[in-house]
């Protein structure tokens, strides 16, 4: 008899959620059923059903407002295993809506999932290391990289044409790449916004809104993807930014400190006031520098990055069953 696997989801989720979750639907139906749950009344008939045998049952979530669902599965299906699925660091999120009540929430609630055993499993070895600092030792985690289980086309050298994926007051942090992009040396695409004000309307910034086909627009208007963003974690953009062609570079700091990219791929966020105001040093780390030297060395991606293309190259759906099988 295959598995049964419960995903509760009571919240909207969008972009990259939605894209992996159901990619994992996919590999999990191949051994089991998936059942989604995204209302009360589900969960309470899944609480109450007992058709399956235990073991035969996991659970699923993907967000900390789950938790006290968790608590009562724990106390009625106390032999049932229960993944938390961490994607980017929502506390983060939160805390740039303003939202610093929600934020506490989530604290508690990660404290409480981790306390019931709930089995962490992040995207990115970045979300592991910040999780058990805020939450000390965590009784049973995985990492589960975001991984497209192909051989990867080869890698255009940086030609001046570059991207930005993410709209304005996000975590994206389109605003501050804007504004260390402004001297215009840089012919710069930007993909996934819904709004466009007036003040970053520059004559060598091209805003494309929402686009059906992201890899296809990287492959034809860029040779290289800027991520800047705070919380993302292991954010789908890379693989797909890499599956078109274009090499990425990203700061030094969460979520990208533990990812495996060379420090010649990698800029500062600790760049916003003027130029001059900086050594000569710590001006090499500037996102424009690093831009233009990568232009001019003609870098390979590929090869200043081996162990990078071997983790997005191997098979996801072998990890996904070395964690959930």
């Amino acid at each position: 008899m295959g598995k049964h696997y419960i995903i509760i989801h009571f919240w909207a989720m969008f972009g990259g959620f939605l894209k992996r979750m159901e990619m994992l639907n996919e590999v999990l139906e191949k051994r089991g059923t998936v059942q989604k749950v995204n209302t009360q009344a589900g969960f309470i008939r899944f609480l109450t059903k007992r058709d399956e045998p235990e073991k035969s049952v996991n659970a699923m979530v993907y967000t900390s407002l789950a938790a006290p669902y968790i608590l009562a599965l724990r106390l009625l299906r106390p032999s049932v295993p229960i993944y938390y699925l961490i994607r980017g660091d929502e506390i983060t999120y939160v805390k740039h809506q303003r939202r610093h009540f929600r934020a506490l929430v989530a604290i508690i609630f990660q404290w409480i999932m981790n306390a019931v055993g709930c089995h962490f499993v992040f995207v990115c070895e970045d979300l592991r290391i910040l999780f058990k600092k805020r939450l000390g030792p965590i009784k049973k985690s995985s990492v589960l990289p975001n991984t497209c289980g192909k051989r990867l086309p080869e890698i255009r050298s940086f030609d001046g044409r570059l991207a930005l994926v993410g709209d304005f007051d996000t975590v994206k942090n389109i605003e501050w790449a804007i504004e260390q992009l402004d001297s215009g040396k840089f012919e710069v695409h930007l993909y996934g916004n819904r709004t466009f004000p007036e003040q970053w309307r520059k004559p060598w910034l091209h805003a494309h809104g929402m686009v059906d086909d992201l890899r296809a627009r990287l492959r034809s208007d860029c040779s290289l993807v800027v991520l800047a963003d705070t919380t993302a974690g292991f954010p789908n953009v890379l693989v797909e930014a890499l599956d078109a062609g274009c090499g990425c570079v990203v700061h030094g700091m969460f979520p990208f400190k533990h990812l495996p990219i060379a420090d010649q791929w990698r800029f500062s966020l600790n760049t916003t006031d003027r130029y001059n105001d900086y050594s000569e040093n710590e001006r090499q780390d500037f996102l424009e520098v690093v831009l233009g030297r990568l232009m001019r060395e003609q870098r390979d991606f590929k090869r200043d990055n081996l162990e990078l293309i071997h983790m997005i190259e191997s098979d996801w759906e072998k990890k996904v069953w070395e964690i959930f099988g």
